[in-house]
């Protein structure tokens, strides 16, 4: 059995851990990182429709123009067949050239986390502003994973993790792997990125799943099946269809010239029952005619046996909306399905991935680069992000599953998720096209601040609210210290991030602090109005859970600070700015006090 030492073991080399793999050398070269994956690629998953949300991570490790040059099919939007007159309706990813925002005088939006100016053309006219990619998994995970390789990292293929070690504190020190030779050895190393998927290596049995959301899909693929949405009369572009049906729902797209993925999600007690009495095809091909927007699609169409694994027709697997508990420990992280796992009906899942992928390389070189940070602050806030990604997504999700709602409705809930502060020139159209991109929940106006210096610092700026604040319902300073709080949600002053936004993508992240909770039900406000907040002010923010007056909590403010800070007129300026930002978050209600 050999030993050898690593700076990085990945656990899995899907979308998140080749993604994680590939920038964590790209900006830092010197590391050993080495990526256990188990199966040999090209290997088959399900998961095969990007979101636009991807695609500055995919140009982040030189892959998009790659993909534009393969005859994957370029997704131009989502057409959902719903409501009771069937009547379909689009998210036009086209629309979003024409979004724009009026919030600190700007002409891009730029949304947490992510850069919105490559979606929106200034210039002239673009055929394709935003698109994102039908892709057939095996080829596609095959790229990412060359890419890491690429950049430098170990890639050993047919190895599987079968032990993580750890000292007497419980911190990583290690990782046992067999390969399917029949070798097997010991990487020591000082962190872990569990990228294994659903079989959650780092978290197993410490997961939440959601009862409602817990489905079943059955897919195959089709020859000879036409297609539902073209462009220009070509087959390079088209749009995913989802349709309801009186079980559950139909998805339809193409992943290449003559490859149809179609899908039938269904809850799980129906599936149940209903494969109690005939075959997984025969169920598939019942799902399939009874919608009518389908049905005539696929007279002519013959499944294929050279897509799924051993040579299978069609396939079923268990689509339970889930997160890991703690997606994060000493000397971990997980991505990806590991962390997070939400329902297929915005076709979240490799983008959400890779996403994760990218921000926990960010996180862990930021860690390496800056050892004055507190880690264990620097990982929650990585857990603050995809919490904050997951319950947005999970949000939407639950309203398309919660009843059969007019497109209005969820065009509104969406709008809701995007547009919740500030003035964007967004119609209610656009603001769902926005979410189902994968732009939300809040966009923001593009600065080398996050949303600018929204609290006084007490070091000299301005102590103002910006007017992204405004129109929002929360009071103003002359009658917010009369106020009455409630509790909503536990919060603490604690580290978060984003990636640098001035300049090239640089592997590093921006840190500061700002007011967090890790309630599950909060995570989707987690990831809206990302706010400064002066660490001195901890005191302050943690007596807020201490008083149901916003007037007791300024008498105290001054008491809680070294008198040398500042003036208990600034202290207490700067509470109610503190007291603002939590109630915009949704952490307290505010009320006119009795």
């Amino acid at each position: 059995m050999s030993s050898e030492t690593r700076d990085c073991v990945v656990i899995g080399g899907g979308p998140a851990g080749s993604t994680f793999a590939a920038i964590a050398r790209k900006y830092a070269p010197h590391l050993k990182v080495t990526v256990l994956e188990q199966a040999r690629f090209p290997r088959y998953h399900i998961g095969e429709s990007t979101i636009p949300a991807a695609n500055n991570v995919l140009r982040e490790l030189g892959l998009y123009d790659d993909l534009l040059e393969t005859d994957f099919v370029k997704k131009m939007g989502i057409v959902f067949v719903w409501g009771q007159d069937r009547k379909p309706w689009n998210a036009d990813y086209l629309q979003l050239r024409d979004a724009k925002t009026e919030i600190g005088g700007s002409d891009v939006i730029d949304v947490t986390g992510q850069d919105f100016r490559g979606v929106i053309d200034r210039l002239g006219y673009l055929d394709t502003p935003v698109t994102a990619f039908n892709v057939r998994r095996a080829e596609f995970d095959h790229m990412l994973l060359n890419r890491a390789r690429d950049f430098g990292a170990e890639v050993r293929e047919g190895t599987r993790a079968t032990e993580v070690l750890r000292d007497a504190r419980g911190r990583v020190e290690g990782v046992r792997w067999a390969d399917d030779t029949g070798r097997s050895g010991t990487l020591e190393t000082p962190f872990v990125l569990d990228a294994s998927g659903l079989m959650t290596f780092m978290s197993k049995g410490e997961r939440d799943y959601h009862e409602d959301m817990n489905n079943f899909a059955v897919y195959g693929y089709l020859s000879n099946a036409e297609w539902k949405v073209t462009f220009n009369g070509t087959r390079e572009r088209s749009s995913v269809l989802i349709a309801a049906v009186e079980k559950g729902w139909i998805w339809y797209f193409p992943i290449g010239p003559d490859i149809m993925s179609v899908g039938a999600v269904t809850r799980k007690q129906h599936f149940k029952d209903r494969l109690k009495e005939v075959d997984l095809e025969s169920f598939w091909w019942e799902m399939l005619h009874s919608c009518p927007e389908v049905a005539g699609l696929v007279q002519n169409a013959t499944l294929r046996t050279d897509i799924l694994p051993d040579g299978k027709r069609v396939a079923a697997s268990q689509d339970w909306s889930s997160q890991a508990r703690n997606p994060v420990g000493d000397g971990w992280a997980a991505a990806g399905d590991a962390a997070i796992f939400v329902d297929p009906i915005l076709s979240s899942g490799v983008t959400l991935a890779m996403q994760s992928g990218h921000r926990a390389a960010y996180t862990w070189l930021t860690s390496l680069t800056r050892p004055e940070l507190p880690a264990p602050s620097l990982w929650r806030a990585y857990a603050d992000y995809i919490r904050g990604e997951y319950g947005a997504f999970l949000t939407l999700a639950r309203y398309w599953y919660g009843n059969n709602r007019a497109a209005e409705s969820w065009w509104w809930e969406a709008q809701r998720l995007v547009n919740r502060t500030g003035r964007l020139d967004l119609n209610d159209r656009q603001s769902f096209t926005m979410a189902t991109a994968g732009f939300f929940p809040m966009p923001r106006t593009m600065t080398t601040e996050v949303v600018g210096s929204v609290l006084t610092h007490l070091s000299g700026a301005q102590g103002d609210l910006m007017q992204i604040y405004q129109d929002a319902g929360v009071p103003e300073p002359e009658q917010l210290a009369r106020c009455r709080m409630e509790m909503k949600a536990p919060f603490r002053l604690d580290l978060r991030t984003e990636p640098v936004m001035k300049g090239e993508p640089c592997g590093n992240l921006d840190v500061y602090h700002d007011l967090v909770t890790e309630s599950p039900e909060w995570a989707h406000r987690l990831a809206s109005v990302p706010c400064r907040i002066a660490p001195a002010m901890a005191p302050v923010v943690d007596a807020i859970p201490r008083h149901r007056q916003v007037a007791a909590l300024l008498d105290e403010a001054p008491s809680l600070l070294p008198r040398q800070y500042a003036s208990p007129e600034e202290i207490r300026a700067s509470t109610l700015g503190i007291v603002r930002v939590a109630a915009m978050k949704g952490f307290v209600q505010l009320s006119d006090s009795p």
